[in-house]
């Protein structure tokens, strides 16, 4: 039994270091490998969990377990934070609050009805006035949403066009505002500069390519029995295939035009890919994740087919911005759990 969980270890040590290599490979290139940005999180707890059987049992074994763990420290950050959640950063009296949210729509509240109490447009609301963000990004808005965040009389100012599910409400007024074109119905990105405190700031509300494959997650999850179940993985892996390589385009676009901002540029929204990603890859080379700066423990915002993901993030320039505190807030109005964060610019 020992000699089968050693030769197990090994397999999965020789499949942690190609996951590790390939984790951020370009999708358009090596699409195979992108699917690592999934299994780098399943990987590393496997060997943790490898390194603590190993030092009951024999603990020379764990020494290989233990060696990869250090290895993977860098992934091991994007996945936990430690910072102190309960102490904020040195704060600007400038600072200002952001805050995402995939409203998935507001379906729930719709699907809930009368029934539940807790799932209510007042309590939505409610909920935003409790955080009272000044800069509220949505993705997967609509006219329901809409409407109710535009009664609340909670933000002068918007950027909604029904045309794009992302949207932009503000405190502080819009001097200028538009689109990144992505050619798609369902997933979009649109901008807005806004004057806060005197100081003007591009924001950046964007909902990358959705993988589509919640569905075909519950299909096999509900019919373990299905015999359709590997044409359905094949499904999925072509599909996932297929969003990563759109996700990777959107991104360059979205960088693109953000360079041409002649103000500092905040960019918040549903990416839905991991900090294991190409699409991750390629933000974090001129911005902050705002989790890194300022998050505690794993800060997973999706909550629906595939729970435990972080795809959704704030991201601000690396040379203009500093986070004062990151939270995610746990909410039953949506799939995904909203961001909030405080930050100031330094110029």
């Amino acid at each position: 039994m020992i000699r089968f969980f050693f030769i197990l270890n090994l397999i999965c040590s020789l499949v942690f270091v190609i996951t590790l290599i390939a984790a951020g490979a370009d999708p358009s290139r090596y699409w195979l490998f992108s699917i690592s940005s999934l299994l780098v999180p399943i990987i590393i707890v496997i060997h943790i969990l490898f390194a603590v059987f190993w030092l009951l049992i024999k603990w020379r074994y764990a020494i290989s377990s233990i060696l990869l763990l250090i290895f993977a420290i860098p992934q091991l950050r994007l996945m936990v934070a430690f910072n102190d959640s309960s102490i904020e950063g040195k704060c600007s009296n400038s600072a200002f609050t952001v805050m995402s949210f995939n409203l998935y729509g507001l379906k729930n509240i719709k699907i809930a009805g009368d029934q539940n109490q807790a799932l209510s447009i007042p309590k939505f609301l409610s909920f935003i006035r409790q955080h009272n963000p000044d800069i509220l990004c949505v993705q997967e808005n609509n006219f329901y949403a809409d409407e109710a965040i535009t009664k609340s009389a909670l933000y002068p100012y918007t950027h909604f066009d029904i045309q794009h599910g992302a949207s932009i409400y503000s405190r502080y007024p819009i001097i200028d505002k538009g689109f990144v074109e992505f050619g798609r119905k369902t997933n979009s990105c649109l901008w807005a500069d806004i004057l806060v405190d005197g100081k003007k700031i591009r924001f950046y509300s964007v909902h990358l390519e959705s993988n589509r494959v919640s569905k075909d997650v519950e299909t096999i999850t509900d019919k373990e029995d299905d015999p359709e179940r590997l044409a359905i993985v094949r499904r999925m892996l072509r599909n996932y295939k297929n969003s990563s390589i759109i996700r990777a385009q959107q991104t360059k676009m979205i960088l693109d035009h953000a360079q041409t901002a002649k103000n500092p540029v905040v960019i918040a929204g549903d990416f839905n890919d991991t900090p294991f990603s190409y699409v991750y890859s390629l933000l974090s080379e001129k911005y902050k994740d705002s989790f890194l700066e300022r998050g505690s423990g794993f800060g997973s915002t999706f909550v629906g087919a595939l729970p435990g993901l972080r795809i959704d993030f704030v991201w601000g320039g690396k040379k203009h911005f500093e986070f004062c505190f990151h939270r995610v807030l746990s909410t039953s109005f949506s799939d995904h759990n909203p961001i909030l964060v405080k930050l100031y610019s330094r110029i």
